[in-house]
């Protein structure tokens, strides 16, 4: 039982479903308490101590249709098939020690009351057959099974384990037998068939089992990704990796605006307070910080080249609210937009959608829009202002207005300045970075979900360093 139930873990951990330490105890005990007898009183059991929510009830209920399928082998006769539905009501039970399944020596598996390979698969003894390929699963491990590539491997040791090696030699000793060409042509028969089966199996098994590790794989990748070298069709999973980043740095920085510190104790306002009493300390006094969480001005080139960019900056940044109190956003291509309102009023991934559609130029100016930002933004910018610039710096050769950035730097509390672009190709051609750098409180390379990441990061402990 405890074999099956660690397996079963393993399959919902696989179908991306979190089971802590703590759920899988109580789980032991309720399937202790209801038994395998009820397939339906199990689920309830199992799904009442492992699913805490309804998303996760439904990958549970998906899950647990999945491992306890029991209908392997199900081509057989009528008869044998009969049997197999049968035991596809019941969930899968964990085999009994000295029941007779298990290694049988060379051969392989001799389960079935010691019965060979080739025994059952003539016989069409869909049940033992089903039976037995689940113990050899368990023995070769096939739950540890994650990558497409590994369905041949497992194919073939399931196979070996099952007896495979003796079935061979059989079928070799009925070709020798020129009088018994019926049994050769049903052994070769029924040695496709066991291949079939097997490999169909474990395919299940690998969308049962590698389904999470292949999609954190796939995740893994596309953080390392150019963020322009990301496909659409990558975009709803990009957007929940963000948001998941985002919560994992929300957790990281996460702080209360003002919180009191138990423990510091304000010795001077506590003996004012105390004077009264002849020094007797009924009052105490703990000292408190007062954390201001940063005002961030991201500016935004939608350009062409730098669209995808600004796309996950803008979904970062609104997926972090609870840490930035008060984000502004600004998008351009020659002229600056206040594109704040529409962040307001429609869920993130619609409004960037809509910002990338709606602003657009005929070409990238960086001059024209420091001038617009000197003009719309410069009275509003402090010493508790974070000014985010997104953007590769080429401004079609015109006129850089690096005076303005100068300004930008003495008043702003920080400039960030993000470039897609490697360091090598700044100040090659139409960029201006060489001369934007030096008036940057930061300049960095940036260009995948890693690089925003660690941005953010960097920016959000800055903040809390100090305040």
């Amino acid at each position: 039982m405890q074999a099956t139930l660690e397996d079963f873990f393993k399959a919902l951990r696989g179908s991306d479903l979190d089971v802590s330490l703590n759920a899988q105890i109580d789980a032991a005990r309720a399937t202790a308490l209801v038994g395998w007898g009820e397939r339906d009183l199990l689920k309830s059991a199992l799904g009442t101590t492992l699913a805490k929510t309804l998303p996760d009830r439904a990958i549970f209920d998906e899950a647990f249709d999945r491992f306890f399928r029991f209908d392997s082998f199900g081509t057989g006769p009528a008869g044998a098939a009969g049997a197999a539905t049968g035991a596809a009501q019941q969930p899968q039970t964990p085999p009994q020690e000295g029941s007779g399944q298990g290694s049988g020596g060379p051969g392989g598996c001799q389960g079935s009351a010691g019965q060979a390979l080739s025994q059952l698969l003539m016989a069409g003894d869909s049940a033992a057959l089903a039976r037995r390929m689940q113990q050899a699963a368990r023995d070769v491990g096939l739950t540890d099974i994650w990558f497409f590539t590994q369905k041949g491997h497992y194919t073939q040791k399931i196979q070996q384990a099952m007896g495979l090696e003796l079935l061979d030699r059989e079928i070799s000793e009925a070709r020798r037998q020129t009088l018994a060409p019926k049994r050769h042509a049903d052994l070769e028969l029924a040695r496709k068939r066991l291949f079939n089966e097997v490999r169909n199996f474990v395919e299940r098994k690998l969308a049962l089992y590698g389904t999470a590790p292949t999609r954190e794989l796939h995740d893994e990748f596309l953080q390392s990704q150019k963020l322009s070298n990301i496909d659409r069709r990558d975009f709803a999973r990009m957007h929940e990796i963000v948001r998941k980043i985002a919560r994992r740095l929300a957790e990281r920085h996460a702080r209360r605006k003002r919180r009191e510190q138990r423990g510091q104790l304000d010795f001077r306002r506590t003996q004012r307070a105390n004077a009264a009493y002849g020094g007797v300390l009924f009052e105490t006094h703990w000292r408190s910080t007062r954390i201001e969480r940063p005002k961030v001005v991201a500016i935004c080139d939608v350009s062409g080249s730098v669209r995808q960019y600004a796309r996950f900056l803008l979904l970062f940044l609104y997926s972090l609210d609870e840490l930035l109190s008060d984000v502004q956003s600004y998008a351009f291509t020659n002229h600056l937009v206040d594109v704040s309102a529409t962040f307001e009023s429609l869920p993130v991934e619609q409004a960037v959608d809509k910002v990338m559609h709606a602003v657009g130029g005929s070409g990238t100016d960086y001059g024209q829009m420091l001038l617009d930002l000197d003009e719309q933004l410069m009275h509003r910018i402090d010493h508790r202002t974070t000014v985010l610039v997104l953007g590769d710096a080429r401004n079609n050769r015109g006129e850089a207005r690096s005076d303005i950035m100068k300004t930008l730097y003495g008043r702003a509390r920080r400039v960030i300045w993000l470039n897609p672009e490697p360091r090598s190709f700044w100040g090659l051609g139409d960029s201006e970075m060489k001369r934007y750098a030096p008036y940057c409180h930061i300049a960095r390379e940036c260009n995948s979900l890693r690089h925003l990441e660690r941005t953010l990061d960097d920016l959000l402990r800055a903040n809390s360093a100090s305040a």
